[in-house]
């Protein structure tokens, strides 16, 4: 019998239709559902003090559509994921050196994660109850508008932002969270970007993409990818080898990154396969940490796996007086708040710093995770690529 030529059986026809749509809602949904979204967000704990917004002018559609006018004119000049040169008006210029393996935006398929122990709840602070503002620029945390550079080149480009509020260690330094964290949340994606709140974007309408094709970083070989540290001596390993800087990790969900992350994740605890790599749980001065274990141990038990990234690109600064300047990934060992502070002005200047702080503020529901909500087991499957890149 086909449907709705029943007459007499009108409640009958009205829930084989809603049955239907139901079927075919689930499939759509099954099909088109960002794997992002398996992460659910739920209540979070963190409740900082109201945002003061009474600085801020205009409506909120006003403000709706300042924020919208700087991304668009952002993106009309980013360019593909596969285009053949990046030329930044002649301050500088790069070339692809290999056929692009990305070819499109991975969107939501790629995720950025700020994860710290800190509750930057005091003012002029990312969660704090006053905006951000250069009216105000020695308040302004420098570190806090690193976490607000990463989100916005997120919300640029359509990736997904995670900001993960981790639990300390009663042995370790809070930074040996990253292993762990990274790959929870990776397993939901096909790459994940972690940066230290010292890092930024330097160049906020280059598409990631790009840069993944321009460092020649393979989605199924190279489980992970870092910049070299400045060559200075105590940037060096037990054999005389530079260290990777673990502040900027590009991730590729394949299953040897998640043994690489494991491995790193338990190098510390006592009674592991290297009972050295508990030197490395506390900070010493002059001396990494989870740096330290992962390149003492970790990087040369996956040597074949493990991408080194120039420092000239995506570590350092121009003004470190080292060889790593950062032209793409800027990482500021040195000189953290006011230097942040002076290249995110002039990526977000004047009141932009209040508007987007503002919009950080209003979105936090919908990135803003604790580190209980995701190692609690609230994914839900693996990630299969997709056809963003090329084979």
């Amino acid at each position: 019998m086909r449907l709705g030529t029943q007459k007499s059986h009108p409640d009958r026809r009205t829930f084989v239709l809603v049955a239907v749509i139901v079927f075919l809602s689930t499939i759509v949904g099954l099909t088109y559902t960002s794997y992002s979204d398996s992460l659910r967000l739920a209540p979070s704990t963190h409740l900082p003090k109201p945002l003061d917004k009474s600085p801020l002018k205009g409506t909120k559609e006003e403000r709706d559509a300042l924020r919208q006018e700087f991304i668009e004119k952002t993106l009309s000049s980013r360019m593909k994921a596969d285009s053949p040169d990046y030329n930044a008006n002649g301050e500088l210029e790069a070339k692809l050196s290999t056929d692009p393996k990305w070819t499109k935006s991975m969107g939501n398929n790629l995720c950025i994660i700020d994860l710290d122990n800190r509750p930057f709840n005091d003012p002029y602070q990312i969660f704090g109850p006053k905006l951000m503002s250069w009216d105000h620029q020695k308040e302004v945390h420098g570190l806090s508008v690193g976490f607000l550079n990463h989100w916005l080149y997120a919300k640029i480009h359509g990736y997904k932002y995670y900001y993960v509020q981790v639990d300390s260690f009663k042995d370790r330094r809070a930074s040996w969270k990253k292993p762990s964290v990274i790959s929870e949340i990776l397993k939901n994606h096909e790459t994940c970007i972690y940066l230290d709140s010292d890092a930024i974007f330097d160049r906020l309408g280059l598409p990631f993409e790009w840069l993944m094709n321009y460092w020649d970083i393979h989605p199924k070989t190279n489980s992970l990818a870092m910049a070299s540290d400045p060559d200075l001596s105590h940037n060096r390993d037990k054999f005389g080898k530079l260290y990777l800087n673990t502040g900027f990790i590009v991730a590729q969900n394949n299953k040897k990154t998640h043994e690489v992350l494991k491995a790193w994740e338990v190098c510390p605890n006592d009674g592991g396969e290297h009972p050295g790599c508990t030197k490395w749980r506390l900070n010493i001065p002059g001396s990494p940490t989870d740096q330290g274990g992962f390149g003492n141990f970790i990087r040369y038990d996956y040597a074949g796996d493990i991408k080194e990234l120039p420092c000239s690109e995506a570590n350092g600064f121009p003004q470190s007086r080292t060889n790593c300047q950062g032209k793409f990934i800027k990482h500021l060992w040195t000189g953290k708040d006011r230097g942040m502070k002076f290249f995110v002005e002039k990526q977000i200047p004047g009141n932009l710093l209040e508007l987007f702080h503002e919009q950080f503020s209003d979105e936090k529901s919908t990135f803003f995770l604790e580190e209980k909500q995701i190692m609690a087991g609230t994914s839900q499957g693996k990630r299969t690529r997709s056809a963003s890149y090329r084979a």
